[in-house]
């Protein structure tokens, strides 16, 4: 049993060095055969990797990838640094992703961030399926921090961006993929190209930009500035609006800006605007909203426009687009100043006010074709020469018409009143006198223009036109104003008048300058008593002198008149009838051709016996008393071809055939010159004078007395008749025929004086009771 034991320890230690022995032939051999050994590691580092790939899911959604071509991991940091990066930032449906690529990167692992110091690329709005698409397609920079956890990427150095149709630079940005919004720090510019590649690009700058690409709008804050062409826009804060790529809205605060077209530089601004795009953001429409202002200038004139808001419509003409409409509303005004030319004088300044002004422009852009109102408007028109009058215009609706440059061409309004206010002569200024100003109105207007100079030409008012200038007034259905002659003309019921008179008839041409006119058609007219001069039943100064005719002139302030075609004239009952009838009140002469007739009274005697020198009646008779049977009227009437009155003699003189007629009394002639008595006398006639076939019939005291000589004298008063020259005759009912060299009778008794020479003897032939 002993020496089995023994057995049994030397098997185990045979056993012992086999394996032994075999072990370390096994270990020679694999030392000899192993791959030579590596380099040390670096002191603190822990390891490295090839190909290495870091990604998180939320639910079954990728979240974030992070692959690098290597990353080495330092002993004691969390941080990782990673060669030929590529991190994939998902949306929060994993549809999409946005790409970034580098050279090299960290990634802290506990703060869950990248950051890259070199050059980075960002592609956006990667699909997972299909090929790519999106409005922002690359974003380059350096110095890039990403928070793995949010998506945010956020730099504070040079930024570039690259738009499906554009492209930007900024100082610094933050990039959220969450919300799809890149703010853009500092020192904004962003180019916008268009669909098409003759579009005409859009420039941005601004401070500061946020782009909100889910909302597709760009907000420029503090200060923003739009280039596109010759369109030019600065602001305080804006809102771009996209639309596929391309700009369709801004919203700009105080927003100023200006576009030349050609010869025509447009300015406009206003506090708040908004402005339209079409495609290959073409401008089509600006809107202004309080204290909206344009200022269209080219070499004519400047035309400036103000409202509390404005529309500004485009027209499209190839990759451009003009200004075609314009509309003012709240406190309108538009104002258009002329720039002369050399060698040409300077038109009007015309300014509009009314609360909605519509313009709209020609073709091209280039000058206006026509302005409207859309309710009460009025217009001034300001002369920049000297010696022109300025006007005011008003109506309830205006309608303007341009010619070539910016010039009016006419002016139309309804329910419309002017004011003239003439500029000072130089009599006004030596005598320090000051000239009313001119009004009218009427239902209708439309004023013409000069094509040269923008000055009134003609003016048309119809439907109960009214003039008044000082005391001078005038009233028609329709009346015109040609400026050049400063003649008005008055149609249909048309009537002036002034302090010394009036007129009324179917037309009516007045010089507004002098106060001058013509009249033509059932002429009426008035002329107030006049003090100055002698007075006479003919022209009597105490009386308003009425007249009518066909035709009529009135000249130096009414105190030349001449009438024509039937006229008549009359002083209570005292009135002279002709064809033509001519009045000289300066000259104090009365002119008449064509079968004139003239009528003159005599004053009743009975009637002012009982008043004192006042006119009023006597203490004595004011008391009632039986009314005494009145006297029937003596009224002297002349027939004659032609009339000539002088007030300083107050001899009429009647030619061509005369006949004059008083009660009981008929005097014919082919010359008959009548001396009138003062207005003041009984007796309207005082004599008369005839020559040439002298006849004169008397009918007093129950008998006929015809006289016939060559010369005849006529005393009113005495009934007094003289006869001398061709041998006078008188022949008389009663008593017989009696011829002498000169006879002289009382008509108002039978007293005849006969006067005879030695080669005439008197002749006379009683007839026998």
């Amino acid at each position: 049993m002993r020496r089995t034991r023994w057995l049994f320890l030397f098997a185990i230690i045979f056993i012992v060095v086999a394996v032994g022995a075999t072990y370390l032939k096994r270990k020679g051999n694999l030392e000899r055969d192993a791959p030579a050994r590596p380099k040390p590691l670096a002191r603190n580092f822990d390891g490295s990797f090839d190909k290495w790939t870091y990604s998180d899911q939320k639910g079954t959604t990728p979240h974030v990838t992070i692959t690098a071509d290597k990353m080495r991991e330092s002993s004691g940091s969390t941080a990782l640094d990673l060669e030929g990066v590529e991190l994939k930032l998902y949306n929060k449906d994993g549809k999409n992703y946005d790409l970034v690529k580098t050279a090299k990167a960290q990634c802290d692992t506990a703060a869950k961030t990248l950051y890259a110091d070199g050059e980075v690329d960002i592609t956006m709005a990667v699909p997972v399926d299909g090929p790519q698409h999106g409005r922002i397609v690359r974003i380059q920079s350096s110095g890039v921090k990403f928070d793995t956890q949010t998506g945010k990427a956020n730099t504070d150095r040079p930024v570039r961006f690259e738009f499906d149709q554009g492209g930007g630079t900024s100082m610094g940005a933050e990039y959220d993929p969450q919300t799809r919004e890149l703010h853009m720090k500092s020192q904004i510019a962003l180019d916008w190209r268009g669909k098409t590649p003759d579009s005409v690009p859009m420039h941005i700058e601004s401070g500061e930009a946020f782009y909100r690409e889910r909302d597709s709008k760009i907000i420029l804050i503090p200060w923003s500035k739009l280039t596109r062409d010759t369109l030019r826009l600065e602001g305080g804060m804006s809102v771009v609006t996209l639309d596929k790529g391309e700009v369709r809205l801004a919203e700009i605060e105080k927003g100023r800006g200006t576009k030349q077209d050609g010869d025509r530089n447009v300015e406009f601004g206003s506090d708040n605007m908004v402005m339209n795009f079409a495609d290959g953001m073409l401008v089509t429409k600006i809107t202004g909203d309080r204290n909206a202002h344009l200022v269209s200038t080219n070499s004519a004139a400047r035309t400036t426009v103000t409202g509390d808001k404005m529309d500004l419509g485009f027209e499209a003409s190839g990759n451009e687009s003009t200004l075609s409409t314009a509309i003012a509303m709240g406190k309108s005004v538009a104002q258009t100043v002329p720039i002369a030319k050399p060698g040409t004088q300077p038109g009007d300044t015309r300014i509009l006010h009314s609360e909605v002004i519509h313009l709209k422009m020609r073709s091209g852009g280039q000058e206006i074709e026509s302005v409207e109102t859309d309710g009460a408007a009025s217009m001034d028109f300001l002369p920049n020469r000297p010696g022109l009058p300025k006007r005011l215009m008003t109506g309830d609706k205006i309608w303007i018409k341009y010619g070539d440059d910016n010039r009016i061409e006419s002016f139309r309004a309804v329910n419309v009143t002017t004011r003239t206010d003439k500029a000072p002569t130089e009599k006004d200024i030596k005598e320090k006198t000051v000239t009313p100003p001119g009004f009218t109105s009427s239902k209708e207007m439309l004023a013409t223009f000069d094509p040269n100079t923008s000055d009134l030409s003609h003016l048309d008012q119809k439907s109960d036109f009214k003039y008044d200038e000082g005391d001078r007034h005038a009233r028609a259905e329709h009346a015109t104003l040609d400026q050049k002659t400063d003649m008005m003309t008055l149609d249909k019921g048309a009537r002036v008048w002034d302090s010394t008179g009036s007129a009324a008839a179917d037309h009516i041409v007045m010089n507004q300058k002098s106060g001058d006119f013509k009249a033509d058609g059932h002429v009426a007219s008035t002329r107030m008593p006049d003090p100055k001069g002698k007075s006479s039943a003919m022209l009597n100064t105490d009386e308003i002198m009425q007249a009518r005719a066909q035709h009529m002139t009135s000249n130096d302030s009414n105190l030349k008149i001449h009438y024509d075609g039937n006229a008549v004239a009359w002083q209570g009952s005292n009135r002279v009838e002709a064809d033509r009838l001519d009045i000289d009140r300066d000259a104090g002469t009365m002119e008449a051709d064509g079968k004139v007739v003239s009528q003159f009274v005599d004053k009743d005697k009975d009637k002012d016996k009982d008043k004192d020198k006042d006119g009023k009646k006597t203490a004595a008779t004011a008391k009632s008393a039986p009314k005494a049977t009145t006297a029937a009227p003596v009224f002297t009437v002349v027939h004659a071809p032609h009339l000539m009155y002088t007030d300083e003699t107050r001899i009429a003189v009647y030619s061509g055939g005369v006949l004059l007629q008083r009660t009981e009394l008929t005097v014919t002639g082919q010359e008959i010159k009548a001396y009138l008595n003062d207005a003041d006398a009984d007796s309207s006639l005082d004599k008369t004078v005839s020559d040439g076939a002298v006849k004169i019939v008397s009918t007093a005291r129950a008998k006929v007395r015809t006289g016939t000589s060559e010369h005849s004298e006529y005393y009113a008063d005495e009934g007094k008749v003289i006869l001398s020259g061709g041998r006078p005759l008188l022949i008389d009912s009663k008593s017989g025929k009696t011829q002498g060299d000169q006879l002289t009778w009382w008509a108002n008794d039978d007293r005849l004086l006969v006067n005879g020479v030695p080669t005439s003897p008197v002749k006379s032939i009683v007839r026998k009771k």
